[in-house]
């Protein structure tokens, strides 16, 4: 009997001895596989339905939990904290009083099981959901684990009939040690951030940093910097008009931008002069234009962010609502690939009878063999998403019906063949410059016709050959600047933390909006924004926890979890690894908060010059223009400063521009970032600073 709580000898309703426990992770999965195991409905335990039933010979009871049941607790107070166990969450998390009912329903039904199936989704999350609630309140030891992809009604019986096995110790571990690595790595940090928050600001705030999230944070922070003292470079084209039969058409300038505007006046007075180009080369070709794989969620993440204008979070939540109505295999999935034994033919038949797909899906038939393009990504666990071919019992409406439109027209579009592009291409040379006039136009759709979101911009250009010449309309100088690094959005941070291989396509889309939660970033239009409290929790972990906030590092404890996984190594070498390199860092910050020296934290994170304050912002000075006076500037206005000096030069050569006329041209360019602009105003207006670089002015 559980430590936690005790069913008080709760009366079950009158169930056969000698029962298969079946432990789904949701009450809807559970649902699902009783209505395929051909179960009735029970009853309910404290609240909690449960389905029982002969299946396959044998006498079985499916209970659902509602995701984790447990997690990790210590009664340490204090840190460095590695003292912790696996406690219900309704006794240790304030909004979790809801699965009490749920373990409780699970322990009464335990009582009498004589085995237990892990039925949870077959990822590491589900296998570690299951493995506990069997562990806590069953007998792991009479524990088997069952795989499916998909909750329809052939693949659930097909996997309970075959598909039954030992518990997959495998995740199981790597599971456990993701979930210790994050809890150590969160606690630890999170006490000691908010130990320093408020020593610093002298008040409370529930602040939160961990193994992946604080290095995301940081990269956001790195990302605003660059926007925000970003000084464009300013460059200039030729716009090269042309008349062919009474139309005019615009040639692309594809040499490289001109760095001088003396170059690029001289080149259009030629040009101007002459009157006429020569077709360098001519180029006519058909391309195919191959179907995209079907998804595997982070694709569906980007383009239903890209298309309907989803954050990752709530694709995943949607998708996971399809899969629960059978509508669409498993989702959190990194797989490309579609099964070889899937009966695609069923499938789109199925697909068919739905009036949207029907021209596609008769289409595909009557072709014959289906052999689907896939991906170079798989997984292990699952493969690409995929719609089942059971259809909808009623109208899917809003965001839900079209992630699942999405979905089907991405899986249908695989079945096809390449798109045909005929491409026109013309050179003309002058000097030293290149341009183009290109043009296309689709000769054979196929798969565009079934996934429109993928367009090709069809250009109508005339015949032309090697040799002719034709007339110059127009010949135009244009000034161009450089542009900065794009804010992040919620799905290009989650393509980012792809990228560099932290956190996993199941964790990613939540551990952004932890940062949202916490005051860290904030949405302006479709940009996540760092707020002034994000910046200072980056700096503060930036400071004090470099080691700890690395990419290098976070990316080396995912590939020692898949060690773990693979067998390669053990959870208990990679939580002890974890533990060395935390504890040194944590007690000297522990030493230094205990101290209460605010002013040798401070310097510690702002640096040595605390008591100036930057004359534009208000922040830590971290740069002084003069030895010895108030004038200073804070980190990001110090490097928005050396930005515009050391990119003088460069302007200076290009236009010939004086210093002022410079600073004013960056005030009115809004490429230019926040931080510079400040920065150029200031020294337009305060004759202090224009003192110092008069060499420029």
């Amino acid at each position: 009997m559980s430590k936690w709580g005790r069913t008080r000898n709760y009366r079950l309703p009158s169930l056969k001895k000698g029962y298969v426990l079946v432990i789904a992770e949701k009450t809807r999965a559970a649902s699902r596989i009783a209505q395929a195991l051909g179960l009735r409905l029970g009853g309910k335990v404290y609240g909690v339905p449960f389905w029982e039933g002969y299946f396959n010979g044998r006498y079985y009871v499916v209970a659902p939990a509602a995701g984790h049941l447990f997690s990790l607790k210590t009664n340490d107070r204090s840190y460095p904290v590695f003292s912790y166990e696996w406690v219900p969450r309704w006794l240790t998390e304030k909004n979790a009083g809801y699965t009490k009912k749920y373990y409780m329903a699970i322990q009464a039904l335990a009582k009498s099981a004589a085995l237990f199936v892990n039925a949870c989704d077959f990822d590491i999350e589900g296998s570690v959901i299951g493995y506990l609630i069997i562990k806590m309140l069953g007998d792991v030891r009479k524990a088997s684990r069952v795989k499916f992809s998909s909750l329809t009604i052939e693949e659930l019986r097909e996997a309970f009939r075959s598909h039954l096995s030992g518990l997959d110790w495998d995740m199981i571990e790597a599971g456990l040690c993701r979930h210790e690595l994050d809890w150590i790595w969160g606690i630890n940090v999170s006490r000691a951030l908010m130990d320093i928050y408020k020593l610093l600001e002298g008040k409370k705030l529930t602040l939160s940093a961990g193994r992946v999230q604080s290095p995301t944070l940081l990269e956001v922070l790195k990302r605003y910097v660059e926007r925000e003292t970003f000084v464009p470079s300013v460059f200039f084209n030729i716009a090269l008009y042309i008349e062919i039969n009474g139309k005019t058409y615009k040639l692309q300038q594809a040499s490289p931008p001109l760095k001088r505007h003396e170059e690029a006046k001289n080149i259009a007075s030629m040009l101007r002069e002459t009157g006429f180009i020569e077709v360098a080369d001519a180029e006519q070709l058909v391309k195919k234009l191959n179907p995209p794989p079907p998804f595997n969620l982070p694709d569906l993440q980007v383009e239903a962010s890209r298309i309907l204008g989803l954050s990752p979070s709530m694709t995943l939540k949607l998708a996971e609502d399809l899969y629960l109505d059978s509508l669409i295999s498993y989702p959190r999935t990194n797989s490309q690939k579609l099964p070889p034994t899937l009966n695609n033919r069923k499938i789109i038949e199925n697909l068919g009878k739905l009036l949207c797909y029907r021209s596609y899906a008769s289409e595909l038939i009557s072709r014959g063999i289906l052999r689907p393009v896939m991906g170079t990504k798989d997984d292990p666990a699952h493969p690409a998403i995929y719609p089942t071919g059971y259809l909808p019992t009623r109208e899917l409406k809003g965001r839900k019906g079209q992630l699942y439109d999405l979905i089907v027209r991405r899986y249908l579009a695989c079945f096809y063949n390449p798109a045909l592009i005929r491409s026109v291409s013309y050179k003309f040379r002058f000097k030293s410059l290149t341009f183009v006039l290109n043009g296309q136009r689709v000769i054979r759709g196929e798969w565009l016709r079934v996934y429109p979101y993928t367009t090709v911009n069809e250009v109508n250009v005339p015949y032309l050959r090697k040799g002719d010449k034709v007339r110059i309309a127009k010949v135009r100088i244009i000034k161009v600047y450089s542009k900065p690094p794009p804010h992040y959005s919620k799905t290009t941070l989650l393509k980012w933390m792809e990228s560099v291989g932290v956190g996993t396509e199941a964790t990613r889309a939540d551990i952004i909006e932890t940062l949202f939660r916490r005051g860290y970033l904030k949405k302006s239009g479709k940009a996540a924004v760092i707020t002034e409290l994000g910046i200072l929790v980056a700096k503060i972990l930036s400071r004090l926890f470099s080691e700890l906030t690395s990419i290098n590092l976070t990316r080396e404890f995912e590939q020692a979890l898949e060690l773990v996984r693979l067998r390669k190594t053990s959870r208990l070498e990679v939580v002890n690894k974890a533990k060395e390199v935390l504890e040194p860092r944590l007690i000297m910050v522990k030493n230094i908060v205990m101290s209460k020296d605010q002013d040798k934290l401070r310097k510690l994170i702002e640096g040595d010059e605390v008591e100036l304050k930057c004359l534009i912002c208000g922040r830590t000075c971290a740069y002084n223009l003069t030895k010895g006076s108030n004038t200073c500037f804070c980190e990001f206005h110090a490097l928005a400063y050396e930005r515009i000096l050391k990119k003088y030069s460069e302007w200076r050569e290009t236009i010939g521009m004086n210093f002022l006329d410079y600073l004013n041209e960056l005030l009115r360019i809004k490429l230019s970032g926040k931080f510079v602009k400040e920065v150029a105003r200031a020294i337009i207006t305060r004759t202090e600073l224009l003192r110092n670089i008069r060499d420029f002015a």
